[in-house]
């Protein structure tokens, strides 16, 4: 435990410094403010990387009466709000004079001591469904409800690959640094991130876990097969569209394509697209009967963190295989085949993806599972137990 305390301070610690250099980035350059007449207010705030809340007062009242008619009028051309240049220069101005909110930042640091805490608890090998499912209800109100959509680790992938493609309106510091926090907590504990602090994540997890479908869900399971088919092709066409390689209904460079699947922002509401907004019932739907689904199929960051996994200090892993009988409970409880795959020992790298859900571990008869660390960080500490072949669970 002493050891997980030690990667648990030290990514606070990092995550925290990081944070700083966001706050403060004196080499920053400033990126001119583009407006133009076919652009809507939803483009024109994201290509000057300012929230388009910050746009919307530039509406008139009868224009922004209620949230149906501003969700409408945010995405007509600006020639037919005949809205006055300097003031929308202004407004672009202002917003960006106020920084990214210290609120935004704080985040971070929030994420971090959350990620840790779940992490704690997952290493205590206490029965944690319960306090899971709690612990994701409260992981989409706080990061998703009242904190809102961005930052989130899906954004964060698309920008820096915006960045790549020499697309500007994006501070290079905070996208790179943004990147490179979501990252570090992946190395932490596998999928820890994604499990314990999607706010996305936790809202599709947490209405699989209504009680209908139950049957369904118990027989069947995303194949893994399919999922990262699925992942690969959506990122493929997102790079080929993006850098010009592949020039479909005049998409080429600056060509988004997860911007159209960015189900994020149904916590922004203002900022969903049109395609987006459709996407939404889907979602919702599928959640019920399907673990995760956008993370599944969509999610370009969950593809990164897929391949974080073989290099997570923290993850699940049978600590005691003599104690372990095959029974094969964990596989069902296993919400995805990452158990299956685990038992089987196929393979040691590039397994279905493992969500540290802690299912697995609750529902060994014989304790022979843990979420702890790799060999080589707890090898020379002894005080991490070694279960035996009875069971330790209470």
């Amino acid at each position: 435990m002493r050891s997980y305390l030690v990667a648990g301070w030290s990514l606070i610690g990092a995550v925290t410094v990081l944070v700083f250099l966001i706050k403060y980035p004196s080499f920053e350059e400033k990126q001119d403010v583009v407006i133009k007449d076919a652009m809507t207010l939803r483009h024109l705030a994201e290509r000057n990387d300012v929230p388009v809340q910050s746009l919307v007062p530039l509406l008139s009242p009868k224009e922004r009466g209620d949230l149906v008619t501003t969700f409408r009028n945010i995405h007509r051309p600006l020639r037919e709000h005949h809205l006055d240049r300097d003031d929308i220069r202004n407004s672009i101005l202002t917003a960006r004079a106020e920084g990214f909110p210290m609120r935004d930042l704080s985040r971070y640091i929030l994420w971090a001591l959350w990620i840790v805490a779940a992490g704690y608890f997952l290493m205590r090998r206490k029965p944690v469904r319960r306090l899971r499912r709690l612990w994701l209800i409260v992981t989409f109100t706080v990061f998703g409800i009242i904190l809102g959509a961005a930052p989130n680790p899906m954004e964060a992938t698309v920008r820096l690959h915006k960045l790549s493609a020499g697309i500007p309106g994006n501070p290079v510091v905070l996208v790179t640094l943004s990147f490179v926090i979501f990252t570090l907590m992946s190395l932490f504990g596998a999928r820890m991130l994604c499990s314990w602090g999607c706010q996305l994540g936790a809202l599709q997890e947490s209405l699989y876990d209504i009680p209908v479908f139950r049957r369904f869900k118990t027989s069947h399971k995303f194949p893994f097969a399919a999922s990262i088919a699925v992942r690969i092709t959506m990122y493929l066409i997102f790079f080929l569209l993006l850098f010009g390689i592949l020039n479909i209904n005049q998409g080429g460079p600056g060509s988004i394509l997860y911007h159209h699947f960015n189900l994020f922002k149904i916590f922004d509401p203002y900022e969903l697209a049109p395609f987006t907004l459709l996407l939404v019932p889907l979602l919702l739907l599928t959640s019920l009967f399907l673990f995760r689904p956008f993370c599944h199929t969509i999610c370009p960051f969950g593809l990164w963190a897929w391949l974080l996994e073989n290099l997570a200090v923290h993850k699940v892993r049978k600590v005691d295989p003599a104690a372990c009988e095959d029974c094969g409970v964990c596989e069902d409880a296993c919400p995805t085949d990452a158990m299956k795959a685990l038992n089987e020992g196929s393979r040691r790298y590039f397994r279905p993806d493992c969500w540290s859900c802690g299912n697995c571990i609750d529902a060994c008869p014989q304790g022979a599972l843990a979420f702890t660390g790799a060999s080589w960080w707890t090898a020379t500490r002894p005080e991490v137990p070694q279960l035996s072949g009875t069971s330790t669970r209470s």
